[in-house]
């Protein structure tokens, strides 16, 4: 019988490996020649790609850049009053000897955006020779101005603009005139301060303006009538016109002293006489003062004959009147 195996027996092999390397100064050249070879290769594509990339450059530049066809000929620009065809040039950086194709409209319209006297701006470019630049300058509501802040009134350098969204930008040059009579709201401490290109964020400035956009609607031309709104006190705003009157408002309630203030101002008016200040707050027995009246003097009196008290019916009278 065979005899059952019980282990595995390993045989370990040991492999030698031997290597021999020659080198002869023959070989050494076949291998420098080889290298060589792959070298002027090299660069003979290089030169290649090199003149490919010229001739298309310079076809380019002689077929497009220079080609007199595409030279810029015109910029037709919107018509506004927040920006000219030499400040655009000169904002955007155009080459009026250039071509049209030096013109980024991408990079233009970035620029023209960067400018808060603007809100809407798209640039394009029409072939053969023309850059069409259709802006939107902001329509001004009103002027700013915080003495706490450094900000002046109607300065065309320093001042600040308001449009009806609240955003504030510098006056532009071209607008200076038809902004110079606007109403100023003059801002106190606390707050933000208004700069250009930002909303104005302080808490002045809503009061402010929910009561000029009450004065819009209840008085004619109120943009022309009105030359500052202030807060003058912590629970007041105060009004005044270009003709001197001053009138003091709550921080509330603008419907109904707003309505008393115009039917002042149209009774002062049908007497020929001026409102020098108006106080609007209290509903009943409105304190006015006229311009050309002179203020109270002490004179001296006799001492005055002692008086009944009158009776209940006489006093109850006297207090209905006096409402």
């Amino acid at each position: 019988m065979f005899k059952r195996r019980t282990s595995r027996v390993h045989h370990r092999r040991q492999v030698i490996e031997l290597q021999a390397k020659v080198v002869s100064p023959r070989i050494v050249w076949y291998s420098v020649l080889k290298s060589l070879r792959k070298m002027v290769r090299f660069a003979v594509f290089l030169a290649f790609l090199g003149a490919a990339a010229w001739g298309v450059k310079y076809g380019i530049d002689r077929g497009l850049l220079e080609n007199e066809k595409f030279q810029l000929q015109a910029i037709e620009l919107t018509p506004n009053p927040a920006i000219d065809e030499r400040r655009l040039v000169q904002v955007a950086g155009i080459d009026l000897n250039g071509s049209l194709f030096d013109c980024d409209a991408e990079e233009i319209e970035a620029k023209l955006r960067a400018l808060p006297e603007l809100a809407t701006v798209s640039v394009r470019r029409e072939f053969p020779g023309t850059l069409i630049v259709q802006v939107t300058a902001r329509t001004p509501h009103v002027w700013v101005s915080s003495p706490s802040h450094g900000i002046p009134a109607r300065d065309p350098q320093a001042g600040l603009l308001v449009d009806k969204k609240g955003f504030a930008f510098h006056c532009p040059p071209d607008m200076r005139d038809d902004v110079s009579g606007l109403p100023v709201f003059e801002l106190g401490e606390g707050g933000e301060a208004p700069a250009a290109g930002k909303l104005v964020e302080h808490p002045e400035f809503s009061r402010l303006n929910r009561l000029y956009q009450v004065a819009c609607g209840r008085i004619d031309r109120a943009d022309q009538w009105i030359d500052t709104l202030r807060q003058s006190r912590a629970w007041s705003l105060e009004l005044v016109s270009h003709e001197g009157t001053r009138a003091s408002f709550g921080l509330g309630d603008h419907e109904r002293q707003m309505s008393d203030l115009h039917a002042a101002l149209v009774h002062a008016r049908e007497q020929d006489q001026h409102i020098a200040s108006i106080e609007l707050i209290p509903e009943r027995n409105i304190p006015v003062v006229l311009h050309g009246e002179g203020a109270p003097r002490a004179i001296l009196i006799d001492e005055p004959v002692p008086v009944a008290p009158p009776d209940r019916r006489s006093r109850d009278l006297q207090n209905l009147l006096n409402r």
